[in-house]
């Protein structure tokens, strides 16, 4: 282990034994001291991949509260004590029916517009799968999405002879422009990330909403990838105007993996066809044939559940709720602020990512300079300095994840190091 290394541990190992461990809501309402940003040392002493190293990977795998994992244990335990004893199966039956309804709250929806799915992937392939298309149909698709909101379009093209046409979504371009260049006749699904893991664009809500109605006016579906959108940026369903939106517990959201949500438009549920069902997908049926499906998006839902990591996706919402959504997202902004003024400090690095606030998220990604190799960074930063970051589409581009509870410190020392590697 080299000296950096154990220097790192120690000093890692030391802040976590010193930080207090408090409910994060404790400061709600008493005066002066969240000003001071206590909040977010007793946030991440709740957290302990944000003592344990410098985390800026949450664009990736976000890391759970104490709270979150500990919830899940207990659910599991509780479960276990008697499966299909309506003891604990009327209680565990509970949790997904209130999880829909946290979520609509939260994100902007009726509880009949949310479906629970285990990753964004899988409600982009229900969304995916839920046309007829026939060859030369026509998808709209950006050059900055994240391979599940490209390989399900390939496959379809290769099975059914789609088209798939990329609009330019780097820093800078227009939106509505962009779309309405690509839009034709055939067009069937315009399908773009709501905020981009590759330079953290995020959609203006407004412009988004635009959008949509153009889109609706003409019969072409509309679906956000949403994977890097609840909890990183203000995210409300209906204010974007999509009619579908897909995301995930796992990353901004501090849940679980294995957990996900797809929103679908009340009005569009018969129209989003389902091509995977099974059981609990239907209100009734019989075995002569007839059925009827759930008038809800939990008709895209189906088979067993583990119902303990919906119990612990809906902890971490919860949880993020207590810490507060507003400040947090403040706090992302603030600390983009300072990442912006750390790279500009360098002279050797540049900055990817859009530099407006109402265009920019926590998913900031740096420029490297010519002859840098993202991945060798990669691996030198996570071995020899303890920062977690990531490589992204562009060779030259390197993404750190800023969530609310990293530091400024943090920040200064993954920039410097950057540097002193690229140099």
């Amino acid at each position: 282990m080299t000296t950096s290394r154990r220097r790192f541990i120690h000093q890692s190992a030391s802040t976590l034994a010193l930080a207090p461990i408090v409910p994060v809501g404790w400061l709600a309402g008493r005066g002066g001291r969240d000003s001071r940003q206590d909040w977010v040392a007793r946030a991440r002493a709740e957290i302990p991949a944000a003592t344990g190293s410098r985390y800026f990977q949450t664009g990736g795998i976000g890391p759970s509260p104490n709270a979150v994992i500990e919830h899940i244990q207990e659910r599991l335990a509780f479960q276990n004590q008697g499966p299909a004893d309506p003891r604990y199966a009327t209680d565990m039956a509970r949790i997904e029916p209130d999880l829909r309804a946290r979520l609509a709250r939260v994100f902007g929806a009726a509880p009949e517009e949310v479906a629970l799915t285990h990753s964004t992937s899988e409600g982009i392939s229900i969304v995916a799968w839920s046309l007829n298309w026939n060859p030369g149909d026509e998808v709209v698709v950006s050059n900055v999405e994240h391979p599940a909101n490209v390989i399900p379009w390939y496959v379809l093209r290769d099975r059914f002879g789609i088209v798939i046409r990329e609009i330019d979504l780097g820093t800078g371009t227009g939106l509505i422009d962009q779309v309405s260049g690509q839009l034709s006749d055939r067009t069937r699904m315009v399908s773009i990330s709501h905020v981009s893991r590759n330079n953290g664009r995020a959609l203006r809500a407004g412009e988004s909403a635009e959008l949509g109605s153009l889109l609706r006016a003409r019969g072409v579906r509309y679906h956000l990838d949403g994977a890097q959108g609840p909890g990183c940026v203000a995210t409300d369903f209906r204010a974007l105007g999509a009619d579908c939106y897909s995301t995930c517990g796992h990353k901004w959201l501090l849940g679980p993996k294995g957990t996900g949500a797809l929103f679908v438009r009340r009005e569009l549920l018969d129209d989003v066809r389902l091509s995977w069902a099974g059981s609990h997908s239907h209100e009734t049926m019989d075995y002569d044939g007839a059925y009827a499906l759930l008038p809800s998006a939990a008709r895209y839902e189906f088979g067993t559940r583990a119902l303990a990591d919906f119990a612990g996706f809906a902890r971490a919402v919860e949880w993020m709720e207590e810490t507060g959504l507003g400040r947090i997202h403040r706090r992302i902004q603030s600390l983009l602020d300072h990442a912006i003024e750390a790279v500009d400090g360098t002279n050797r690095l540049g900055v990817s990512s859009p530099r407006a606030r109402p265009d920019r998220s926590g998913v900031f990604v740096l420029q490297l300079p010519e002859g840098c190799d993202a991945t060798e960074l990669y691996n030198d930063l996570r071995e020899d300095d303890g920062i977690l970051a990531s490589p992204v589409r562009e060779p030259r581009d390197f993404r750190l994840s800023i969530h609310f509870f990293n530091t400024r410190s943090e920040i200064d020392a993954a920039v410097d190091a950057i540097a002193a590697r690229c140099g």
